[in-house]
């Protein structure tokens, strides 16, 4: 597992893999909770009263350490520059994250130079799963800046020897398709969404054969059936990538097994928690995840929020890496208000995968009606997308009718053509 070398040397400060087990890094993952808590608490005027009753009892445990007080986004938006540890002569970058629906204020989320040194450093090491020197990767993701993520992959790539090729309009699956040919790509990096769109166009343009040996789905969640279906048309391995821009980009990352995504232990503290109390909760059971950022010295973050129901596995990975992983099904627990019980069963993802058998399918995008009660689907496709409306409403009818207060199904005509509208965003089902 690519990961294993740098958690060693962050550890024990060696380049070596040798001895290295999940007991060491429960122990040295505590030793830098206390560090990076009462570094906060000195430095920070948020954390200075959030974390006023600090004390080195509750480095004991992991249970003793989910007494704390949690951060939450809200918090964030409210007193940003609260957070702050350093100067803000010491920013690099600062990133203003608005989310999707909300007319609240938006996150401001600061960074130093080492710390976006750090993400490079993780995309070369993560991308071991995956490339290799001389290697074509193909990357969906925009890069309008330096320190962006597409242009930051580029870094992380480059140190690795493989040649990066970027889409920065990932929305443009004609694009997407000449550089995937132009180029003999060998990896393929980008949203579910938009490497599906893809995979549609180059079976739809009557492709057989390809060059791509393995995919990394990233930045937003991905179903199985759109995993199984993106392996078996390219005959690849496909890898899963869970981050937030919060913890610094990167976060866990298949290793070649695929079984989980392998945690980046020496940078952040993850705990599966309980939403209403923020106990820790056993390895194996779903609940809230919690990061604390182990390394982070501009705005560190101290058991935050994430708004995401996850699990860690509990069997070992046949790699015998000692990390700890996360189960790729990721969804958000927050709802939107108003919305019935099966609207957290209807992730953008598992709508892709209800229409994967529809040829000219390339991408969608679903909103709810709460009045009266209708879930209303765009389609893109590669063709005449009205001629594909009956087949469509009839699988996703199918496909919700045995949830509770099954909604109606309404599809509607989207892009007739090899462009999609779906932007570079995590999808969410917006409810009016």
């Amino acid at each position: 597992m690519p990961l294993d070398a740098p958690t060693y040397a962050d550890i024990f400060s060696d380049a070596t893999t040798l001895g290295l087990s999940a007991e060491h890094i429960d122990v040295w993952q505590r030793k830098r909770l206390a560090t990076i808590c009462h570094y906060a608490q000195a430095n920070s005027s948020f954390y200075s009263k959030h974390l006023r009753n600090l004390n080195d009892t509750v480095f004991a445990s992991r249970e003793a350490f989910a007494t704390l007080p949690r951060t939450t986004a809200e918090e964030i938006r409210e007193t940003p520059f609260a957070f702050l540890c350093t100067s803000q002569d010491d920013i690099a970058r600062v990133v203003t994250l608005t989310t999707s629906g909300s007319t609240g204020k938006p996150k401001r989320i600061f960074f130093t130079q080492d710390e976006i040194d750090e993400t490079i450093a993780f995309y070369n090491h993560g991308m071991q799963c995956l490339a290799e020197s001389g290697d074509t990767v193909l990357a969906l993701l925009p890069a309008p800046r330096p320190d962006s993520v597409g242009a930051l992959l580029r870094d992380g790539l480059t140190q690795l020897g493989a040649t990066p090729v970027l889409n920065q309009d990932p929305d443009d699956v004609a694009q997407s398709l000449s550089l995937l040919k132009a180029h003999a790509a060998d990896c393929v990096v980008g949203t579910a969404a938009h490497v599906l769109a893809l995979v549609k166009l180059w079976e739809h343009a009557g492709n057989k054969d390809t060059s791509v040996k393995t995919v990394l789905l990233c930045w937003d969640a991905s179903s199985q059936p759109v995993r199984e279906y993106i392996a078996k048309a390219w005959n690849c391995r496909v890898h899963t990538h869970w981050g937030m821009t919060e913890t610094g980009l990167g976060g866990a990352v298949n290793c070649a097994h695929g079984s989980g995504m392998h945690l980046r232990e020496s940078k952040m503290y993850v705990e599966i928690t309980d939403p209403e109390t923020g106990a820790v909760l056993p390895d194996g059971e779903r609940g809230e995840m919690v990061v604390t950022t182990l390394t982070r010295r501009g705005m560190p973050l101290i058991r935050y929020r994430t708004g995401d129901e996850a699990q860690i596995l509990t069997e070992p990975c046949p790699c015998g890496s000692p990390l700890r992983r996360l189960s790729p099904y990721i969804r958000r627990i927050r709802q939107p208000k108003n919305t019935p019980d099966w609207f957290k069963d209807m992730p953008p993802s598992a709508i892709d995968g209800a229409l994967l058998s529809i040829p000219n399918f390339l991408a969608q995008q679903a909103r709810y009606r709460v009045s009266p009660n209708r879930l209303e689907i765009t389609i893109d496709a590669c063709g005449t997308a009205s001629q594909l409306l009956p087949a469509c409403t009839e699988l996703l009818r199918n496909f919700v009718s045995p949830l509770r207060n099954a909604p109606e199904i309404l599809c509607l005509p989207g892009k007739n053509s090899e462009k999609i509208s779906i932007g570079f965003a995590k999808r969410i089902i917006s409810v009016e």
